[in-house]
């Protein structure tokens, strides 16, 4: 790969918004990309895949010359480096296209280092420590604590730290950074000092002198990883087993403590096995590469999971979460906050898809970026810029993605990108699915369950990606005009997720994108079938017009046969229309004047009941809230309904204030209330709690899972108050 100075000036990329560099009228798109991810400080990777095989050539600059880096070879997957980067600095890049024997550049797209979140590597040479006899002890004790493990990534505390050779050696095998705690003043500075002649303190390691290490001032289930220097060379027990073990993140962390073969002062089997009875843990031992102890913690008992965008496809808008039985901001205190803040985020208003939680990973969709997340302690582990990534106005369309335990998978353009969870690679890549030839049509709707992704197919240039300007344009609050309109699919389909074979299409009327809903083994929509609407090429459309002739339909989700169907008898419901499913009922409910819900049936679709109430506001997202489920209650605000017969239960709901809309735990709702604040709704004793000066964004970002409240920033742009803008989680007081 080769890199040339061009004398080529940024006036020639000038920007387009604030994400992409405006382009001559000959420029093209790539097949699939590109997008990029930091791997390094100071570098990038930048990925692309063309229809047909050329070379690779990629132009990149600040605010002068371009640099320009190629590969020769021609190739249909292309990978290229952009290196030296400065942190804290923009850069813009373009992809040089052969199209028809001629040279054709792209758009262009920035290049923020800003999230450049990566850890910079322990250099290989020059060890701020001495080669003695400890030496092959420390490299041999980290080999094998991450062999045992497999942890490489958050946060390891080293208790006992020493002079911080454990931490030193574990820095160089991962990605973790490191926390040394230790009694001795001495010790510890002696750390600090051997990091700092690294250039790494902060960044990769910090070290604390503590009064006693068996009460540390830390916050619980924080650590990845939890091991010992001391025990490993001084071969006795230090501080408390049980604060080893507190330390442990839920589902995935560890404490591995003990020695290598033939380490001066040895530890014994009865010493460890005695100090970790006394601490009252749990644990395993190892005899293989000498002897260790380790302890992990199981999931938080009643945690929930919000991989999809209202929870689970059933667009119940619930996760399952208990907290502990905490239905009170009081009963719960701070887990982590910091990153991603408000500027790796698009602005509030545009309404974007909610935040992702499964299997310890909070996803986080930026301005055409991803960033992952541990979940109980905030360590970012993978972000990706992908230009292409923008769908908003969720109120009158289905989210772009949905997550299970080791993928994420996200809707761009014509394909859904299945990325690896644990590092961000793009895994595989997924076509729509369409009626006929597939050109023109982008994928719509996503959801996974078990091993099958589904999806829909939409017209090309349908979804909103606007995210600036008033109600008319970019924040999606009008109760009237075009910003209304719903996103309608022309297809639903599903695929094998480990061979994408196709294993159903259904392509009957136009589907109304946010009432596709899924719940045991049935797909449920409104789906419209007036000709004139199916064969014009718009498919954003008012509910005025789909009202002349819609239905709500029910197929399998395993061959798409008919289960049922029934004309609906409804109220046109301009502003919203949404569908749910819960304790084998479905909820239409939405906005014409006031809120209008129905309930039906779902083995049958007959009408059981229905009702409506005043809006609580014209403007604000008063006239558009979403429904959400707890217990056997459907509330929609101010109201709660029994969801068998339609029973007003609650008029007295805690009232938002604000944009944004609720979500549901077991016992209490989320949601934007008093001060226009997060806040907690006891749906028992109607009690509200809130959290001072933290706000949502507009539509839906604070979510709950993993025992935890998990707010990611989304409030950034907001005049309406003296917001902290950061990401935010909370747990359990007492969990």
């Amino acid at each position: 790969m080769k890199r040339y100075p061009l004398l080529l000036a940024l006036a020639l990329l000038p920007l387009a918004g604030k994400a992409q560099m405006a382009s001559s009228p000959q420029a093209i798109e790539p097949q699939l990309g590109p997008y990029l991810q930091f791997t390094a400080p100071g570098e990038g990777v930048v990925r692309w895949r063309t229809a047909e095989a050329m070379p690779s050539v990629l132009e990149y600059g600040e605010d002068g010359a371009l640099e320009r880096v190629e590969d020769a070879m021609p190739k249909t997957e292309h990978v290229l480096t952009l290196t030296g980067l400065k942190h804290n600095t923009v850069y813009r890049y373009r992809v040089v296209l052969l199209k028809d024997g001629a040279a054709v550049k792209t758009p262009g797209y920035e290049c923020d280092t800003t999230f450049n979140y990566t850890l910079p590597p322990v250099p290989e040479a020059d060890s701020p420590y001495p080669e003695d006899a400890l030496t092959p002890v420390y490299r041999a004790a980290a080999e094998r604590i991450v062999a045992a493990t497999g942890i490489t990534r958050g946060y390891a505390v080293v208790v006992g730290c020493g002079q911080g050779r454990l931490a030193y050696e574990l820095a160089r095998r991962t990605r973790l950074h490191l926390v040394g705690v230790d009694t001795d003043e001495a010790a510890v500075e002696a750390a600090r000092a051997a990091f700092r002649q690294m250039g790494l303190y902060g960044s990769r390691a910090t070290f604390r002198q503590v009064d006693a290490l068996a009460e540390l001032p830390y916050t619980k289930f924080f650590a990845n990883l939890v091991v010992s220097d001391r025990m490993l060379t001084d071969g006795a027990p230090v501080g408390d087993a049980a604060e080893f073990y507190r330390l442990i993140r839920p589902a995935g962390g560890v404490a591995l403590i003990g020695q290598i073969p033939e380490t001066p002062n040895a530890l014994t089997e009865e010493a460890l096995t005695r100090w970790l009875q006394a601490g009252g843990v749990e644990f395993e031992t190892l005899r293989e590469g000498g002897l260790w102890a380790r302890l992990t913690r199981p999931p938080i008992a009643g945690a929930g999971q919000w991989p999809h965008q209202y929870g689970t496809p059933d667009n119940s808008g619930r996760s399952h979460e208990t907290l502990g039985g905490a239905t009170g901001t009081d009963q719960m205190q701070v887990q982590w906050l910091g990153r991603p803040g408000p500027r790796a985020m698009v602005d509030r208003n545009p309404r974007k898809p909610s935040p992702l939680y499964i299997n310890g990973r909070l996803f986080t969709q930026g301005l055409h970026r991803i960033i992952a997340q541990d979940v109980y302690n905030g360590a970012i582990l993978w972000s990706l810029d992908i230009p292409r990534l923008q769908r908003f106005n969720m109120p009158r369309d289905c989210s772009n993605w949905c997550a299970d335990e080791d993928f994420l998978y996200v809707a761009i353009d014509g394909d859904c990108w299945r990325i690896d969870a644990a590092t961000g690679a793009l895994d595989k890549v997924y076509p729509v699915r369409a009626p006929g030839q597939a050109a023109g049509f982008d994928w719509g709707y996503v959801a996974q369950v078990d091993g099958v992704l589904y999806g829909s197919a939409v017209k090309a240039g349908t979804v909103y990606t606007n995210f600036r300007g008033g109600s008319d344009a970019g924040w999606y609050d009008a109760k009237l005009g075009k910003v209304t309109y719903k996103v309608c699919s022309d297809a639903l389909f599903a695929l094998s997720k480990a061979t994408g074979e196709v294993l159903w299409t259904y392509a009957g009327g136009l589907v109304v994108n946010p009432t596709i809903t899924m719940a045991e083994d049935t797909f449920y929509f409104v789906e419209c079938r007036d000709g004139e609407l199916e064969a014009a090429p718009d498919r954003r459309i008012d509910s005025r017009k789909l009202a002349r002739d819609w239905h709500l339909v029910a197929i399998d989700v395993q061959n798409a046969t008919q289960r049922w169907e029934h004309p609906l008898d409804i109220e046109r419901l301009r502003v919203v229309l949404y569908l749910l499913h819960a304790n084998d009922t479905l909820v239409i409910a939405g906005s014409e004047k006031k809120y209008h819900l129905y309930g039906f049936d779902a083995k049958t679709g007959e009408r059981r009941w229905q009702a409506s109430h005043d809006w609580t506001g014209s403007d604000h997202s008063g006239h558009m809230q979403r429904p959400v489920v707890a217990g056997n209650t459907v509330f929609l605000e101010p109201c709660g309904y029994d969801l068998r017969t339609g029973e007003r239960v609650t008029d007295q709901m805690g009232r938002h204030e604000g944009c944004a809309t609720y979500m549901a735990i077991e016992g209490a709702l989320i949601y934007r209330g008093a001060g226009r604040q997060i806040a907690l709704w006891d749906v028992t004793s109607g009690r509200i709690s809130t959290w001072n000066r933290l706000r949502p964004g507009c539509w839906l970002s604070t979510v709950a899972g993993a025992g935890m409240v998990l707010s990611p920033e989304a409030g950034g742009g907001c005049s309406c108050g003296n917001w902290m803008e950061t990401s935010i989680t909370f747990i359990p007081k007492e969990m």
